[in-house]
């Protein structure tokens, strides 16, 4: 994602710098330990208006990194002014999106319609509401419906 003139993926390292350049608080509340491939990793929410950043320390078991390394876990976006590499923002059109990424597995429920697209363990989900993209998350599948 492309958050002012810094790019944030999924598995970067969060640290102070990323932090900043994205106007979010290096230190999160921790929102709790969400099982991964049979182990519980910690989650940690730092947040301003219209983006949602989760970090954690995420598979650092199974990486070389340390208990204490974190890394971007999870990226929400509610306004129009941050864009996916593929340059889809809040507010483009269903048509806009489908040109962007093909067709994508269109999930309803709970009144809610969300477009997904997953590569590996990686997922790219859409909300819909009136044709238009009202929420965009990219984060990592667990295995679970949460």
């Amino acid at each position: 994602m492309q958050v002012k003139d810094h790019t944030v993926a999924l598995g970067d390292r969060w640290t102070h710098y990323v932090a900043r350049k994205i106007e979010v608080p290096v230190e999160g509340n921790f929102v709790g330990e969400v099982p991964f491939d049979g182990t519980n990793y910690k989650f940690y929410q730092h947040q301003r208006a219209g983006l949602e950043i989760f970090s954690s320390n995420l598979w650092w078991d199974k990486a070389e990194r340390r208990v204490d390394d974190y890394i971007v876990s999870q990226i929400t976006l509610t306004v129009a002014d941050i864009k996916t590499p593929r340059g889809i923002h809040v507010g483009s059109t269903t048509t806009e999106l489908n040109k962007a990424y093909g067709e994508g597995l269109v999930e309803n429920a709970s009144g809610e319609r969300w477009v997904s697209y997953e590569l590996g363990k990686k997922l790219l989900s859409f909300e819909i509401k009136d044709s238009k993209i009202a929420k965009i998350t990219m984060n990592y599948d667990n295995g679970t419906s949460e």
